[in-house]
């Protein structure tokens, strides 16, 4: 299939070229600037050009990343402006049309930046195509906000902890890239919100990136969101825009997003934040303690570590080594492992996903010594009775675990979600 992509040259474009060429697509990028990546066609488009625009007949979907960057109070018009003519060539071709959006679009936005993504809202929905809506993106190269964070907190001698605490609510770029990718498949035409389900404390959310950038524990000061307002007051909103005061104020009035459901349409399960916050977009610490628990789950013992950097290996060839959102909990006690485990009411996409990495820990340790041990028994003394023993030991195990499931449910159900923070 052939995709359209504006903004291929930003923070989150860039990702989604890389991942639709991954799966197989043909990829048309449509930007200011040639783009010049072997294996990618281009075609110019600048959002302030007002005359209509032709799309190649064989495009079948169409994502709209561009955003103006530039500061211009006098012309909010442009970007959906640009968005009509784009939606229309869509039309014209037939190609499915995926929007970009923001946390912070709204009628009564406080930035021009949530008003304009409001207007091209209801510019695509009016149309038939979709509107994703991701949370703070953050993860993979320093570009965009993500990097503009980064850059600050290298910077800052001491961090600010606004008080009243806003709240964000993180998504990695490729798992938001992967939510992309498979948003034209719900339909009707919809508002998909793609983030974790609950927030974390924007000081918080420096602070991981403190932890995963720069391998520091910076100070945070107290800052009166009160005092963001009045400055912003006082500059105006042209020195406000420049200063990025504005970002502020967007930040304050960021409404939470109901995250669950659209996560489990798209079959996406968010990896940990921490983890995430690596250059690698997976910690190998957590993909080793992940593999720990795994293969102590299935051996009953504590595995070699040599068995433990053979799974992530795996996990990294096999699943971009993605880390699996499990409560920490788990990872130290991995008996409790066995709660999820054919459990009822988890998220689909995580029950899988968690049952391919048992499946996964079990190849791991068959190969081994340790596994023809746990396996064949060949370290057991046998015998009749011993054997009748450990059947009914595995009976009433298996037992107790159903009636421990079914105790909590209501918990278990939201470990796919709550992990993913």
């Amino acid at each position: 299939m052939r995709i359209a992509i504006t903004g291929a040259t930003g923070y989150i474009g860039q990702r989604l070229v890389r991942a639709a060429r991954f799966a197989g697509h043909e990829v048309l990028a449509l930007s200011r600037r040639p783009f010049t990546e072997p294996g990618v066609a281009w075609q110019a488009f600048d959002l302030a050009n007002t005359q209509p625009l032709q799309l190649p007949a064989d495009v079948a979907m169409v994502f709209h990343l561009a955003v103006n960057t530039q500061h211009d109070f006098d012309s909010e018009d442009v970007e959906p402006n640009a968005a009509q003519r784009l939606i229309d060539a869509a039309a014209v071709v037939g190609a499915s049309f995926v929007f970009v959006s923001s946390q912070a679009a709204g009628a009564d936005a406080p930035t021009a930046y949530g008003r304009i993504k409001w207007q091209i809202e209801g510019k695509v929905l009016a149309s038939g195509g979709w509107v994703v809506r991701p949370g703070q993106v953050y993860g993979g190269p320093e570009l965009g906000l993500f990097g503009l964070l980064c850059r600050l907190v290298r910077h800052l001698p001491v961090l600010p902890a606004f008080l009243p605490t806003p709240y964000v609510q993180p998504v990695h770029v490729d798992d938001l890239v992967d939510a992309l990718l498979a948003s034209p498949a719900q339909a009707p035409s919809t508002v998909l919100c793609i983030a974790a389900v609950e927030g974390v404390g924007f000081t918080t959310f420096l602070q991981a990136i403190a932890r995963g950038r720069t391998n520091r524990r910076p100070i945070c000061m107290p800052v009166p969101t009160l005092a963001i307002r009045i400055l912003v007051a006082l500059f105006g909103a042209r020195l406000s825009a420049r200063l990025g005061l504005e970002r502020l104020l967007s930040l304050f009035a960021l409404k939470p997003m109901d995250t669950a459901g659209d996560l489990q349409r798209v079959s996406v399960s968010l990896r940990p934040l921490g983890a995430g916050m690596t250059r690698s977009g997976c910690g190998r610490r957590e993909l080793l303690a992940e593999g720990r628990a795994f293969l102590t789950y299935v051996l009953r013992i504590r595995p070699a570590d040599a068995l433990v950097r053979r799974y992530a290996r795996a996990i990294e060839a096999l699943k971009a080594g993605r880390v699996l959102p499990l409560p920490g909990l788990m990872l130290r006690l991995p008996t409790l492992l066995a709660l999820l485990d054919g459990a009822a009411g988890i998220d689909d996409a995580f029950r899988r996903e968690f049952a391919w990495r048992v499946d996964a820990a079990l190849m791991v340790a068959e190969a081994s010594p340790q596994g023809a041990g746990r396996f064949l028994g060949l370290d057991r003394p046998g015998g009749r009775f011993r054997g009748m023993l450990r059947i009914f030991g595995a009976l009433s195990s298996e037992t107790i675990r159903r009636i421990v499931q079914l105790v909590l449910r209501p918990f278990l159900s939201r470990v796919g979600r709550r992990g993913a923070l």
